[in-house]
């Protein structure tokens, strides 16, 4: 049984006449006042709080977009928010884990530093959020009861308290020269008159994390993080929508390709989707494909981060409909101990690395949301799966935190994110004998062709158009697993020639299929992406991120199943779009 941490000894610590010198943190200070006082939190000789946290996100950010030389968006902005937890009951069984237990709203702390307010608004969130955890409890005491044999894992690992206060980075940008970089990239497009949308957008955030709980934790750690995009899309012939992407993300703006380089990068994105709108439609396709750098690492990521992380399934009512009666657990779940690789792949997850072999690894980071520290995870050793990412939320026989609890998640827990996640391979072979091997396989199956991927649609930046092509798509195949569009796809004949086409859309796959790996590279990419925690990363529907990081060489799969996408588009335009470029 687990027991509760004692917590008299940082309470004390934390009260408020005895508070250690916050060095003029205000926000910090009035977070741990007003957490004592919440500690006698009852009604009506209810049961007190047993757990109380509060945690704040203290965000500076700018942001720019623009489309064809002019700029569309431009915000500069300072936000507080608020992160109240009160559980009721204790480690065993408390008020979380239930499919009706919400996140209570909080509001916005002041951003002036005033004492005074910044205590009125924790209380006002304190006190909804002990209302409504004393309801929460006692309807899941009342769905426990019709569970004939109900799941006795604890709700919560307690940890051992920890004090990390770390100095405030001041957030600053060149926000001018960001502006003029932006537009001037963006103004690339123009030149390509069938590129019919395009958009350049940088963002660029300074967080302070501030965290205290009735355990005894105290945390102020930095979490900054930035993103540049670069999105274009066409129009085939026959009205199918085609579209192409750049994705970057880092823990720092000056990392990021700008100016002249940004221009480059706008030109040759361009010029893709110009090959890929005269591109001819794909066949359906079962064969050998090769998954190069970039492309290999956007779809372990996507794999691994449902494999890789176990999700709990939340008690209910027995006639309950929702988020618990369509659970998805794990490919991974009972598969610990076992193969799940081939034997000369290794997986680890080290959010404590600051870079590879150069580049700058935007997982990076010392303490989770939840104020434990980060470790190295190892994942697979040898081919065979080891363990999990863990939060402090147990999941049957794992109940310890690893550090990796980065994410708000369902129903009063934190959800287990990747850090940097490092795919090691063995006997890696060149490039170019990577291709050589894929021909090989294409000429001994009797294949006219195999399929070399270079980049998919990760992060997903599919429209909703594409999106129900992929739900009817999903449908017909039984709703299983998948991944999300490849972008740059080619067909490679038994002469080593190359031609790149479109419109295709993977059946099922997903960490199973790594099973399959044939070969892999010798020359490991680095991706650095924005995680929303969900294997399918669609940036526009996202609420909280992380960033995160993947480090993985070019992989070759025996087989994959591949098929034309269900999408008829709609008819071009009737008109040749205007000229943006003046006649010389």
């Amino acid at each position: 049984m687990i027991l509760p941490v004692a917590a008299a000894a940082a309470l004390a610590l934390l009260a408020a006449d005895t508070s250690p010198d916050w060095g003029g943190d205000v926000q910090l200070r009035a977070m741990a006042d007003e957490l004592t006082r919440s500690k006698t939190l009852q009604l009506n000789k209810l049961e007190k709080p047993y757990f109380v946290q509060y945690a704040s996100e203290d965000t500076e950010g700018f942001s720019v977009a623009a489309a064809l030389g002019g700029v569309t968006q431009v915000a500069h902005f300072h936000r507080r928010t608020p992160l109240v937890e009160i559980r009721v009951g204790d480690y065993n069984f408390d008020n979380t884990n239930f499919l009706y237990t919400v996140q209570a709203p909080a509001g916005l702390l002041p951003t002036d530093d005033d004492y005074g307010v910044m205590r009125t608004v924790l209380w006002r969130a304190s006190d909804v959020s002990y209302k409504l955890a004393l309801t929460e409890i006692a309807q899941k005491r009342n769905a426990q009861r019709e569970v004939a044999e109900p799941d006795k894992t604890p709700d919560l690992t307690p940890v051992k308290p920890v004090q990390v206060i770390e100095p405030i980075q001041k957030f600053a940008i060149d926000d001018k020269a960001w502006m003029s970089s932006v537009r001037e990239a963006s103004a690339r497009f123009a030149s390509h008159p069938d590129v019919m949308t395009s958009h350049i957008a940088m963002n660029a955030h300074g967080l302070t994390y501030r965290l205290v709980n009735s355990e005894g934790t105290i945390v102020r750690v930095p979490q900054s993080w930035a993103e540049l995009e670069i999105r274009a899309s066409a129009k085939g012939s026959e009205g199918r929508r085609v579209w192409n992407q750049y994705f970057v993300a880092g823990l720092d703006v000056s990392d990021f390709p700008h100016g002249t380089a940004l221009s480059h990068l706008a030109d040759t994105l361009a010029s893709q989707t110009d090959q890929l709108q005269k591109a001819p439609l794909a066949e359906d396709y079962t064969g050998p494909v090769l998954f190069e750098k970039e492309a290999a690492a956007e779809m372990m990521a996507e794999v691994l981060t449902d494999a890789i992380v176990r999700h709990r399934k939340p008690v209910a009512p027995s006639n309950a409909n929702g988020p618990a009666a369509q659970w998805q657990e794990s490919v991974w779940a009972t598969r610990v101990g076992s193969k799940v690789t081939p034997d000369w792949i290794t997986i680890f997850d080290d959010p404590l690395a600051r870079s590879f072999k150069g580049t700058k690894l935007a997982g990076y980071y010392t303490i989770d949301d939840e104020g434990v520290p980060a470790q190295r995870v190892s994942i697979v050793e040898a081919g065979a799966f080891r363990g999990f990412l863990m939060s402090r939320e147990p999941v049957r026989d794992t109940d310890r935190s690893n550090g990796h609890g980065r994410l708000p998640g369902g129903f009063g827990e934190h959800l287990a994110t990747i850090g940097n996640l490092f795919v090691q391979a063995g006997n890696t072979v060149s490039e170019a004998q990577l291709k050589a091997r894929l021909i090989e396989k294409v000429k001994s199956a009797g294949l006219k062709y195999g399929l070399i991927i270079r980049r998919m649609d990760f992060p997903s930046t599919s429209t909703l158009e594409d999106l129900q092509g992929q739900a009817r798509q999903a449908q017909k195949s039984g709703f299983t697993r998948t991944l999300s569009e490849p972008l740059l796809v080619y067909r490679v004949w038994p002469d080593g020639r190359e031609e790149l086409v479109r419109g295709l859309r993977f059946q099922e796959f997903s960490a199973k299929d790594l099973r399959d790996v044939a070969a892999a590279g010798n020359e490991p990419y680095v991706l650095n992406y924005i995680n929303n925690g969900h294997s399918f990363n669609r940036t526009d529907g996202r609420a909280a991120i992380v960033p995160s990081s993947v480090i993985c060489p070019s992989l070759l799969f025996e087989s994959v199943e591949l098929s034309r996408a269900d999408n008829e588009g709609s008819l071009p335009p009737l008109v040749p779009a205007p000229a943006l470029v003046a006649e010389q």
